[in-house]
């Protein structure tokens, strides 16, 4: 017979099943309304669109609202808000935040906001008008720096467009911009330490760091020797393939002297004339393969000048060369061998021949600036020739440096010899045309200080020439003080 179990007696306790409330609230609030301050009031801030550091404070500031500018709104007491709060930090780095009050609209602008304290000792909860401000941030933008005293704004003003833009793309740009705008102002120089001292004579409230005083210092030492813009122009104008003028001539013949033309005095000295002398004195004609040099060969000999004469002579052997040329790729031009260079130039002794190759060609080529050397020689020597009153017409028909182009197209207009002038229809075309066709004559013209112009009327009608006749003529005419082209210094592009 089985026994019954008897449940075990529980023992007493002394912890009550329930738990005690210790400092429970009273069961009934007090609560009392603080009377609200115009001036100060406790802030209920919003930041949209910004996370605040959690370590940041605000500096207040007060102002009084005029009347006549501020519109009153309905204030935490019942009555206006007579007063302006307005809250700044600035402890970021390079955000700055400013905290405002902010007009609302439609029904919110009746809202108001009320900050309460409650003590659950006392059970008193005081409540007391608050202030709404919004908290908004701005990147802060560098100092502009003070203009130099040549007054340029537009420098002083770049750098703190460029820093704002900088400051921007760190704080907000992707990782890979701000590895650029790193890599860029890693080794810069300020522009306001570099304005506010150098490196001997650092101001005191700025000064430069090592590393900027060395740099200073060595542009410093290395832009002193830079050439001026003088310097530069004289050296340009040495370098060009020209004869090298006298720039203290006081007349126009000292400043390309014979002797330099045609290589010194010794080779002067070794141009033989004696057959164009005996030739003019018995009336025989002298066959040239030049028309500048026949027209103007008798003049000279029954001058009796026996150095312009030799110059004339020194001209052929020069435009003889300069036929003798073959053409080769890119405007090379090739010395034939010596049968064939002494077969072109079949008054020239053998002796004046390699000469002229060695003085204007080198190894037998003569690139473009050879070539601009030699056609300038020549046109300074007819220069000499014609008294520095130069007629370009029978040179350029020797040279024959006429455009290919435009050469081309003179069929389609009256012959410029024979013809008379085009019909007016087809007058500036023509005009055009021939400008073009004398252009390049002109250019080494003017590289020698020339100044060319067209015929005047009288100097045509002295040369018996009609209108078309004279449009292909040109005088170079070379006075005091010279006057070369000078170099154009192109602007460099802006970069975007």
């Amino acid at each position: 017979m089985s026994e019954k179990k008897r449940k075990r007696t529980s023992e007493p306790t002394d912890r009550p099943g329930k738990k005690v409330a210790v400092g429970a609230p009273p069961d009934e609030v007090k609560v009392s309304v603080l009377p609200g301050s115009d001036q100060w009031a406790p802030v209920i801030a919003s930041t949209p669109g910004l996370s605040l550091p959690t370590k940041i404070s605000f500096q207040p500031y007060h102002k009084s609202q005029r009347a006549a500018h501020a519109r009153p709104t309905p204030g935490p007491g019942g009555g206006t808000i007579t007063s302006e709060l307005l809250l700044h930090s600035s402890t970021h780095p390079k955000i700055d935040y400013t905290g405002r009050e902010e007009e609302a609209e439609g029904t919110d602008s009746l809202l108001k906001h009320y900050v309460g304290v409650y003590d659950p000792k006392t059970g008193e909860l005081q409540v007391m008008p608050a202030r709404k401000l919004v908290v908004r941030g701005s990147v802060r933008q560098t100092a502009i720096p003070a203009p130099d005293e040549t007054g340029d704004d537009d420098k002083s003003d770049a750098a703190p467009k460029l820093s704002s833009r900088a400051t921007l793309g760190l704080s907000f740009g992707t990782k890979k911009s701000q590895k650029a705008i790193r890599a860029l102002t890693e080794n810069a120089i300020s522009p306001r330490k570099a304005r506010s001292g150098t490196a001997s004579t650092p101001s005191s409230s700025q000064p430069l760091d090592p590393l900027a005083a060395a740099v200073i210092d060595s542009m410093a030492s290395t832009t002193s020797n830079m050439p001026t813009r003088e310097e530069m122009q004289s050296a340009v104008d040495d370098a060009k393939p020209r004869p090298k003028p006298n720039l203290n001539a006081t007349t126009p013949a000292e400043v390309y002297p014979v002797s330099n033309l045609v290589g010194g005095e010794e080779t002067l000295r070794l141009i033989v004339v004696r057959d164009w002398q005996d030739a003019v004195a018995a009336n025989k004609p002298v066959l040239t393969k030049s028309r500048f040099v026949s027209k103007r060969l008798a003049k000279v000999a029954q001058s009796g000048d026996v150095k312009k004469l030799k110059t004339l002579r020194y001209l052929l052997i020069l435009l003889e060369f300069y036929g003798a040329l073959t053409s080769g790729p890119k405007g090379i031009k090739k010395v034939p061998q010596k049968e064939q260079l002494r077969k072109a130039m079949g008054n020239a002794n053998e002796g004046m021949t390699e000469g002229v190759r060695g003085r204007f060609a080198d190894a037998n080529t003569l690139n473009k600036w050879h070539t601009d050397n030699l056609l300038t020689h020549i046109c300074a020597l007819a220069l000499t020739i014609d008294n520095f009153d130069l007629d370009t017409h029978d040179l350029r028909e020797d040279l024959k440096l006429e455009n290919k182009q435009y050469l081309s197209l003179l069929p389609f207009f009256p012959s410029v010899v024979p013809c008379p002038c085009p019909a007016p229809s087809s007058q500036h075309k023509y005009t055009k045309l021939i400008s073009n066709l004398l252009r390049r004559i002109t250019q080494y013209l003017n590289e020698l200080g020339c100044k060319t112009a067209a015929l005047s009327e009288p100097e045509r009608a002295k040369r018996g020439l009609t209108k078309a006749q004279a449009a292909a003529h040109r005088v170079a005419r070379l006075r005091l003080p010279l006057g070369f082209p000078k170099t154009r210094v192109l602007p460099s592009a802006r970069r975007r």
